[in-house]
């Protein structure tokens, strides 16, 4: 789909705050209300695929995490990508080009639990492989 200017400042806006008012939105990009409603109308038909919320990290009490690789049999893997979409502790899900087939991350409460879900994934049928890498300190994120 190809975006419109004013189409891609409406997302980058959301991506900050996807709470934001119609109101405030039409406010800092110079457009009526009534316009971002039928924006937001369409890129919701076309482009956005849902709305979440972010936590704020320093509130977090969960603070066991880790980068899983998976090595997964690729008949298996709309039902593999189904079982991590549908566990809370699953943060992020990707492909990945090499000898691993999925880069997760994962975040729970402690190392006790992180336990539990690792041994979940790991016998997700079709799951090959894992291989857990334990976050020992963030030095930084960039990612929205």
């Amino acid at each position: 789909m190809e975006l419109q200017d004013s189409e891609r400042k409406l997302l980058d806006l959301l991506k900050i705050n996807s709470r934001m008012s119609a109101a405030e939105l039409g406010r800092k990009l110079g457009m009526a209300r009534s316009t971002i409603h039928m924006m937001l109308t369409r890129l919701e038909d076309k482009i956005i695929d849902g709305y979440t919320v972010k936590l704020k990290t320093e509130a977090l009490t969960n603070d066991a995490r880790c980068y899983v690789t998976i090595t997964r049999d690729p008949k298996k893997s709309a039902q593999i990508e189904d079982a991590l979409y549908n566990m809370p502790e699953v943060d992020c899900l990707s492909t990945v080009a090499g000898s691993i087939d999925l880069m997760i991350h994962v975040r729970t409460d402690n190392n006790q639990q992180l336990d539990v879900v690792l041994t979940k994934i790991a016998m997700l049928d079709g799951v090959i492989n894992t291989e857990s890498h334990i976050i020992l300190s963030s030095k930084f994120n960039r990612m929205p």
